[in-house]
């Protein structure tokens, strides 16, 4: 079981903070992104609600089966983030999630705390980062075994 958090690319100043859209360095570095993870079998993202969130999503260019736009990653702590790790259903193997900080750090701290690479999460993640979490069962500990940066 394979999770891959990541923090939204880099937004556009603006406001309100919902609404802001991506710059064009956000869109390159989710366009790199994207090629980088363009071999991942996604079952499912779960996107914050945000405009730099969905468009992050929009540009990685990944075929994903099902997409949810949650308000709850918007708003919520990183306990959002892994309580719905943690109850995912068995079937889904590969789950992608793109977020905010600092709750995409604090999330991955808590999902991957045994992991020697969490030290690299811990003070936070740049926009576009990309955290890649192994798991044996969603409700494990899990192994940070790449991470995608800018």
């Amino acid at each position: 079981m394979r999770l891959v958090l990541m923090r939204h690319a880099q937004a556009a100043d603006g406001s309100p903070d919902h609404s802001r859209r991506l710059s064009q360095r956000g869109r390159d570095q989710a366009k790199e992104r994207g090629r980088q993870l363009a071999q991942a079998q996604f079952d499912l993202a779960l996107v914050s609600d945000a405009a730099r969130t969905m468009e992050t999503f929009l540009t990685l260019g990944l075929d994903v089966p099902e997409v949810r736009y949650e308000a709850e990653l918007y708003f919520g702590s990183h306990h959002t983030i892994v309580d719905l790790v943690r109850t995912m259903p068995a079937e889904l193997s590969t789950v992608l999630i793109i977020g905010h900080e600092p709750t995409v750090s604090h999330a991955a701290s808590i999902l991957a705390a045994q992991s020697q690479r969490v030290v690299e999460v811990r003070p936070g993640v740049s926009t576009s980062t990309a955290i890649v979490i192994d798991f044996d069962r969603w409700d494990g500990p899990g192994q940070i075994t790449d991470i995608y940066r800018s």
